[in-house]
This record gives C-alpha cells, sequence and structure tokens, in this order.
C-alpha cells in the first residue's frame, strides 16, 4: 500500500482541483486498469483516433504518468513527441483490459487508505465530504466514475490507462 500512498501524495499536490470522485477514479484504475474488456478494438481505435484529435500535442507533458500497481495513464497530448501512434496505443490499451485483474476487495482496502490521507488532510476535500461520497458509491456497488467537472475543466484530462509493461514490450 506504500505505492498507493506515494501516487495518492503525488496527485494531491500536482491536481489540487481534485475531488472525491478524481480520487477514487484515481484508485480504481490503480486496482483494475481501465476497468472493463474491450470487445471491439476497431471502435476503441475510432474512439481513440476521435479524441486524439480533440487534443493539442504538447513536448511539456509527459507520455507516462505512473498510478502504481504497474499501470500508467498514457497522456494522448504527448504521442507526437514520443513518436506513439494511435495503433500502438490501441493494441497496448486493448491488451492492458485484458490482463489487469483487480479484485473488490482489494480495492475496498484501497479507499481505506484514501480515507486514512484525506483525514491526514492531503486532500481539497474533507473526511466527511468523502465518507458521504464513498457511502453512495458504495451502495451502488463500486462502478468506474468519470473525473468530476471541475477536473476535467481544470486539467483537461485525456489519457489511456494501461499496463506498463506491455508499452515497453512495443517500444523495444
Amino acid at each position: 500500500m506504500n505505492d498507493l500512498v506515494k501516487v495518492l501524495i503525488k496527485h494531491a499536490i500536482k491536481y489540487p482541483m481534485m475531488e472525491a470522485c478524481d480520487a477514487v477514479k484515481l484508485i480504481y484504475q490503480n486496482e483494475f486498469g481501465g476497468g472493463h474488456l474491450i470487445d471491439d478494438k476497431h471502435l476503441s481505435l475510432n474512439r481513440l483516433t476521435k479524441e486524439y484529435h480533440e487534443v493539442a500535442q504538447s513536448v511539456d507533458i509527459p507520455l507516462l504518468e505512473d498510478i502504481g500497481n504497474g499501470i500508467s495513464r498514457v497522456n494522448l497530448v504527448a504521442l507526437d513527441a514520443n513518436g506513439l501512434t494511435i495503433e500502438k496505443l490501441n493494441d497496448v490499451f486493448v491488451a492492458s483490459s485484458n490482463i489487469i485483474q483487480g479484485t473488490k476487495e482489494s480495492f475496498i482496502r484501497k479507499l481505506d487508505v484514501l480515507e486514512r490521507l484525506t483525514t491526514e488532510g492531503i486532500f481539497a476535500f474533507d473526511k466527511l465530504f468523502l465518507r458521504t461520497y464513498l457511502d453512495g458509491y458504495l451502495s451502488i456497488g463500486c462502478p468506474p466514475v468519470s473525473h468530476s467537472k471541475k477536473y476535467k475543466h481544470a486539467y483537461q484530462p485525456a489519457y489511456r490507462v494501461i499496463h506498463r509493461d506491455l508499452l515497453l514490450e512495443i517500444e523495444e
């Protein structure tokens, strides 16, 4: 869990506008990756292509953002600067979705870490807000969540969640 603590602290500092749902999304991705199997590789590529064309490329953004557990977010705005094609990224994304297997029990334990860190005051939201959010979230079975409007507005996230080792295999 030390890996997760480091990731949560790093993200709390880097993304101070993070809300409870954004922290839960980060932990969800840390446990389950993208959180779903990709049934249609071509549909996935079409979505990725569309999103890629909606973002401005940058040399100032790192390609990978570690979210722990061997999993990274690949920033779409950094693809060109790093010579990564959307086709290769899609291949890694699809393969990752088929191999990353988390458990609900482990995910719940990770939410306990989030609560402890929230009590320590590292996030902009407080423990009462988080507890209220988590009560509702747990009651609906812990589905994947979206970033908050505040997070989307502040940081314009555009990424794919991948198993880092698979990307390294393709780059070699």
